[in-house]
């Protein structure tokens, strides 16, 4: 056992948890049937605020819609969080939001080469993500 390893586990058990525990990030989708869909919801929570505001309350409002949902929600259709109006970190956002109410998401890009991808390059809301510089773990 690393020197690390024993210094998690000879926390507290909540720290332990919180330590171990990381947002799961499916791509391709196998329970996306019984996901529930954030996209409405949180544009609609989104639409509450003015223009100027929703990229600073983005996360608050991603909280609000899924304290609506049971705690470890399988969630999907995120999109409208890649606005690049709002010009913010969605990995960042999500996994902020995260540690305050664990869910799991489906992904609606894809996984290439230790990047999620999100939409493609010809348009303006395409973004990549280098998998090892967010605390995340994705399922293919």
């Amino acid at each position: 056992m690393s020197a690390a390893a024993g210094n998690i586990i000879s926390k507290s058990s909540a720290t332990a948890k919180q330590s171990f525990y990381r947002l799961v990030i499916e791509v391709g989708g196998e329970h996306a049937a019984q996901a529930v869909s954030l996209n409405k919801p949180l544009a609609e929570e989104l639409l509450k605020l003015r223009p100027r505001q929703r990229s600073l309350q983005m996360e608050k409002c991603l909280l609000e819609v899924l304290k609506r949902l049971p705690e470890n929600a399988v969630v999907k259709d995120v999109d409208v969080l890649f606005n690049p109006a709002y010009k913010v970190d969605v990995l960042k956002v999500l996994i902020s939001a995260y540690k305050q109410r664990p869910f799991r998401l489906i992904w609606s890009g894809t996984f290439k080469e230790g990047k999620l991808i999100y939409s493609e390059e010809a348009y303006p809301d395409y973004q990549t993500y280098d998998v090892s510089e967010y605390d995340i773990i994705c399922i293919q």
